[in-house]
């Protein structure tokens, strides 16, 4: 099997699509954690994080006009794209995956949310 089919089967098994509306429902909730720095309108630019909209598949520290840290500046340089898993990485904790990051969330910390977090921000793009 070829790795890119590796690669889709993994994420489609890490991370399939919401199971019922109970479920969809559950990434608007998971949100709300984020909604007091970031936004869902790519207008938005008077929040104190970058909007998270078309966030999935973009590079990291791309959003033009943010004042992002030396420490995502340097991981979107080095070609970090915030995919579905790599998402799933940084939420589960933020500082501890880039401790000089300026983003103070302590992440979060269940599985389930995560991704149910992940596929609320697709419906942004």
């Amino acid at each position: 099997m070829k790795a890119a089919a590796v690669a889709a089967l993994c994420a489609a098994l890490l991370f399939p699509p919401p199971a019922s509306a109970e479920e969809a429902d559950a990434g608007a909730r998971a949100f709300q954690k984020c909604i007091s720095c970031h936004g869902l309108d790519r207008a938005e630019t008077d929040l104190s994080g970058p909007t998270l909209a078309g966030i999935v598949g973009r590079r990291a520290a791309a959003v033009a006009g943010f004042g992002y840290s030396p420490a995502m500046r340097r991981a979107g340089a080095e070609g970090l794209v915030w995919t579905a898993d790599a998402l799933h990485r940084y939420l589960t904790d933020p500082l501890g995956i880039m401790p000089d990051t300026t983003m103070s969330f302590a992440g979060v910390r269940d599985a389930g949310e995560r991704r149910a977090l992940i596929e609320y921000l697709r419906r942004f793009e």
